[in-house]
């Protein structure tokens, strides 16, 4: 006789990578539309949405509608594609709404990937590590961003092979063909999802970072901030700042160490700092709430005068600090 605990696990691994073998057709269908749409609406909050079958990334500002729709569109994309290609390789007769609830299902382990985006660590490191620019990450943000890679392939993974058990149950198939009608239909939905997505504006494919120059009072606070802290490298304080004063992300990587560091590097190249002469305030399309401060840094031993970029949220907290050579459009 098997042991209860061996019967449990094996409830559990069924759940986790065949739960077709619970639910199938119409509940398979409002349990997996349901994740779905709270998936959409989680990650439309913070502008993430699904921009292709197996795609989940950061876009434009849009209305939360969009990104219900674009995922709802994902999987009937998806879910079509693999219909007509069941009905054409197998030999039985598949149901639509077996083949649509059980895709709807597969789509659950996106909503783990929702929670995992929007989470404070991953929101807090993502405008950070903007701000940033080209400037490397702290051993804080590159551990973060490996963890968080190495969770979401995890979690595509789960998801694709949901899927394929899906296509496979709901179908009845197996073998080469099936895993090719499969691919084809993954490569072809991905391409197709995408192009449905652009006709929803402002929803399209991940945009390079444009900027736009703004009104806003806020470039005093950020040139105090800012002189504040340089002025501070100069006489030898190197201070931990507080949450009231800078973002998660930004804290976890501006540590004592890193500002030491940084500012060796600065005045061997530019010299001792003096002050800065504000030059204009721009606003992140891709981050509305985050304002770039550009100002020309007045250092001593600088034939040219760098750049400091000062980066603030709505709230007045330090989102970024860097300095780089001088050039009249942002990079």
């Amino acid at each position: 006789m098997d042991a209860p605990h061996t019967h449990a696990t094996s409830a559990w691994r069924t759940w986790l990578f065949n739960p077709f073998h619970f639910l199938a057709g119409g509940q398979a269908l409002a349990w997996g539309v349901a994740c779905i749409v709270l998936t959409a609406m989680l990650g439309g909050i913070y502008d993430y949405r699904t921009t292709g079958v197996i795609s989940f990334q950061l876009t434009v500002p849009a209305p939360l509608w969009h990104a219900v729709a674009q995922g709802l569109m994902a999987w009937a994309i998806l879910s079509v594609l693999l219909y007509i290609g069941g009905r054409l390789i197998s030999q039985s007769r598949p149901r639509s709404i077996d083949v649509f609830g059980t895709q709807a299902l597969a789509r659950a382990p996106a909503l783990l990937m929702a929670l995992l985006v929007v989470s404070p660590p991953l929101r807090g490191l993502i405008p950070s590590l903007i701000a940033q620019g080209t400037s490397p990450p702290s051993l804080a943000q590159l551990a973060l961003l490996v963890s968080f890679g190495l969770a979401a392939v995890l979690l595509l993974v789960w998801m694709v092979l949901l899927m394929y058990r899906a296509f496979a149950v709901s179908c009845n198939v197996a073998g080469g063909r099936a895993i090719a009608v499969f691919i084809a239909a993954i490569a072809l939905g991905e391409v197709a999802a995408g192009e449905a997505g652009r006709l929803l504006p402002g929803t399209v494919i991940p945009q390079t970072v444009v900027s736009i120059p703004v009104e806003s009072e806020q470039h005093f606070l950020a040139a105090q901030l800012a002189t504040r802290i340089l002025q501070g490298h100069e006489q030898g304080r190197f201070e931990v700042l507080g949450p009231e004063e800078a973002t998660e992300g930004f804290r976890n990587g501006f540590t004592a160490e890193v500002q030491r560091r940084n500012h060796q590097a600065i005045r061997q190249r530019y010299g001792a700092f003096e002050g800065l002469d504000y030059v204009e305030t721009l606003s992140l399309e891709a981050q509305p709430h985050l304002l770039v401060h550009r100002f020309r840094g007045r250092y001593g031993a600088a034939s040219r005068a760098p750049e400091v970029r000062v980066v603030l949220d709505r709230e007045g907290r330090l989102a970024g600090l860097w300095i780089k050579p001088w050039q009249e459009q942002m990079q």
